[in-house]
């Protein structure tokens, strides 16, 4: 008897309609706690997803965010408009979100083994800011402004779509990210 089959990957869903931005504080805080619950287990979905297409995003692998950000550009290429507004626009916000998670988790994880001791925020500082009330990245010590985060999510997201709309969007993007995130870790 063989083994089932992996059930499909889907997007997380995290309760919320419309940019967290405009949501009310107790429903971010919600969305916030729901995807810190799940880091783990959409980080091995991820992988897995990606394994099915024969990539390794083994976190011990120095070329594993490289091998994401390749990937990630091809599909986002390859599924082009459709993944913008059209039938695949869902499956790109569930892979930014994924994406990102897996990419904060290891920047968390270096950064943590030389040192530095980086966290998951829910960010609920100025308004304005990119991040508000979205999982941001805090805890810099190479940084001297204390409110200093990284939204590593909008990065991805803003990136993939680029992608998707068949726009210049780099394969190494996500490892720069991780670079210039761990010099100032």
């Amino acid at each position: 008897m063989s083994p089932p089959s992996p059930s499909p990957w889907q997007p997380l869903e995290l309760g919320v309609a419309g940019p967290l931005r405009d949501a009310p504080r107790d429903v971010a805080e919600r969305a916030f706690e729901r995807l810190m619950a799940a880091r783990a287990e959409r980080c091995r979905a991820l992988a897995a997803l990606a394994a099915d297409d024969g990539v390794d995003l083994d976190p011990a692998r120095d070329d594993a965010t490289l091998a994401l950000g390749r990937w990630l550009a091809a599909w986002a290429h390859a599924a082009g408009p459709a993944a913008v507004d059209g039938a695949q626009a869902a499956r790109r916000a569930g892979l930014a979100v994924d994406a990102a998670l897996w990419l904060g988790e290891r920047i968390i994880a270096r950064a943590a083994a030389a040192g530095a001791a980086l966290r998951w925020e829910l960010y609920t500082g100025v308004k304005k800011s990119t991040g508000y009330q979205r999982a941001v990245l805090t805890g810099f010590g190479r940084v001297t402004d204390p409110r200093y985060y990284v939204d590593v999510a909008h990065f991805v997201a803003a990136w993939l779509e680029l992608a998707a709309r068949r726009r210049p969007a780099r394969a190494d993007f996500l490892a720069t990210i991780e670079a210039t995130t761990l010099a100032d870790a």
